[in-house]
């Protein structure tokens, strides 16, 4: 994979923050891999239509890759989660630059400027000049999310937001903001 010259790996979960990282690379003029990670998330069933189906609008080679062995929480933070989505793809995209869609406002610890800039000086000092980090979404709020969005065309009915299940259950806060997003104009 990192033989790509030098296009990110985008962690593209199937969720709409993701889907603006897409479409933002390839608005950009870049050619970014998707990445999909399967480590027993609940919903990991509808995660993976929508990956797959967001790839292929937007032209990226697709691939997947399965984490064994984890028991991530049934909805909410699993602390450690983006850690994980980022060595895996950092070692997957074996140097490429990885995109990441996360954002501000969510208040994990591992969706803020500090994590991401802790990440940026690893991977700068395991593979100098090589890899990044690439989270063009960290100082925008859910709603500029949203807005992105719309603005990109973004294809958010393909887009699947839950944390909890392959169904929507209508009250995490993946599906809270999603139910905002659809109705918004």
């Amino acid at each position: 994979m990192g033989a790509n010259g030098g296009e990110p790996v985008v962690l593209l979960s199937g969720g709409v923050d993701s889907a603006v990282v897409l479409a933002l690379l390839k608005r950009a003029g870049r050619a970014p891999a998707a990445l999909w990670i399967d480590y027993g998330q609940p919903a990991a069933t509808a995660e993976l239509r929508a990956s797959e189906a967001l790839a292929g609008l937007y032209d990226a080679a697709w691939s997947r890759v399965d984490v064994h062995g984890l028991a991530p929480p049934a909805a909410g933070e699993f602390p450690g989660r983006n850690d994980l989505l980022v060595a895996t793809a950092g070692v997957f995209g074996g140097g490429a630059p990885v995109a990441i869609g996360v954002h501000a406002g969510t208040g994990y610890a591992d969706c803020s400027p500090g994590w991401l800039h802790g990440w940026q000086a690893h991977l700068a000092t395991q593979r100098p000049g090589e890899a990044t980090l690439l989270a063009p979404l960290i100082d925008a709020s859910k709603a500029d999310v949203l807005a992105l969005a719309r603005e990109l065309a973004v294809p958010t009915d393909l887009a699947y937001s839950c944390e909890t299940s392959s169904e929507p259950c209508a009250r995490c806060s993946s599906c809270m903001d999603r139910a905002r997003c659809d109705a918004r104009p």
